[in-house]
């Protein structure tokens, strides 16, 4: 009994001892949010910037605090330049007073020549560094990457944040790290978001320019190349497709624009069938969706079962088309963005063993995918 009290006492007292000398407190760590990655000025080069919150900075509810002197920036940015990103990395970690973190990341942006020249560097870094979080969101800029460091957080604290909500959001794709590694090791494509950037009409406080950010399309890539870009439409339709769209909201007009509608989708549904012929495979991408008006203008004031009939039909072909664009976009890009290649495996594994490694070609050539649309409207608002 007294050796079982002793070692109760024992683990007691290790419970209640500090943290192992190996351990790394918390204020002394840097937190990177967002990791911005551009081509470098020399050949062969990356620049990387990062994005982090200065903790200093804000009070206990998390705004701005008037201490910590500077600009009173509640982040800071810094940029490096070399040869591969782990080098890159490594050069901004030297000039910090504090251990550099990546759990925290929340964003991987990507400039324009950085995206066009492929995105194997990127890779091969994500693969062999443990720290990175699965669930960052990885997007693309119009230009370069570190300008999205100047866009002015309106509700949230520091840029990175805005550009995190926009794929949490899923307001289109909603690609991760883990996606893309997944489809660069299945030898498929994915796709992500294509950013837009521009400055606002207004200035500060203090007399300087602000900048905003936005979604203007997507990027397919196909394994670790960049293949193409869609327009938001397209891509809009495409990410209801790959089941990444959270809110779709569409606008028709008939009676050559004198009646229109707009309605929100209050649910949506997407799927994928293969169908095996004699003359091959045959893709079928189903969207399903219910609809709520949500603006009507109808001069010759037609009944509710008219109107949705009207309306139904218009939604059909306005959704179909932009779905079936994109995809004829995608096959002319040979990037597989909806992951057929996959389907076909598992559905029909010998027929995948004899298209496997000709399967980029055989998707922008050959592939067949035909596009279907079921809608129904669930309620006209207070009016009908």
């Amino acid at each position: 009994m007294r050796i079982l009290k002793i070692g109760v006492i024992v683990i007691l007292l290790l419970n209640i001892t500090g943290c192992w000398s190996s351990k790394v407190e918390l204020d002394e760590l840097t937190f990177v949010y967002g990791l911005f990655i551009d081509e470098g000025k020399e050949p062969n080069t990356v620049e990387i910037t990062i994005n982090s919150p200065l903790p200093n900075r804000l009070n206990a509810a998390g705004q701005p605090s008037s201490g910590g002197g500077g600009d009173g920036n509640t982040y800071s940015t810094v940029s490096k330049t070399a040869g591969t990103i782990a080098d890159a990395m490594q050069l901004i970690q030297k000039d910090l007073t504090r251990q550099l973190s990546l759990a925290q990341l929340k964003v991987i942006v990507l400039g324009k020549s950085f995206t066009e020249q492929g995105i194997r560097e990127l890779l091969l870094w994500i693969e062999r560094e443990p720290s990175l979080p699965l669930g960052a969101f990885v997007m693309a800029s119009p230009g370069s990457a570190k300008e999205m460091n100047t866009l002015t957080p309106i509700y949230e604290q520091i840029p990175s944040d805005v550009l995190r909500n926009f794929g949490s959001e899923r307001y289109l794709f909603s690609t991760t790290i883990k996606d893309c590694l997944f489809a660069e090791a299945s030898g498929v494509g994915f796709a992500i978001n294509n950013l837009s950037f521009g400055k606002k009409g207004e200035i500060s406080k203090d007399g300087k320019p602000e900048f905003w950010a936005g979604i203007q399309g997507a990027k397919l890539f196909q394994k670790d190349k960049m293949k193409g870009i869609l327009k938001l439409k397209e891509g809009r339709a495409l990410a209801w497709a790959a089941g990444s769209l959270k809110l779709a909201v569409y606008s028709v007009d008939w009676d050559e624009g004198k009646s229109a509608a707009s309605v929100v989708f209050v649910s949506k549904k997407s799927s994928k069938k293969l169908n095996i012929t004699d003359k091959g495979p045959v893709f079928t991408v189903n969207l399903k969706g219910k609809a709520s008006v949500i603006y009507l203008r109808d001069p010759k004031n037609r009944d509710a079962e008219e109107l949705g009939q009207i309306i139904i039909a218009k939604l059909k072909e306005e959704v179909s088309n932009n779905l079936t664009e994109a995809i004829r976009n995608t096959q002319k890009a040979g990037a597989d963005v909806l992951q057929l290649g996959l389907l076909l495996e598992w559905n029909d594994p010998k027929q995948w063993k004899q298209l496997r490694e000709r399967w980029d070609n055989y998707y922008a050539q050959e592939a067949d995918i035909k596009v279907k649309t079921d809608f129904s409207i669930v309620d006209f608002g207070t009016a009908k």
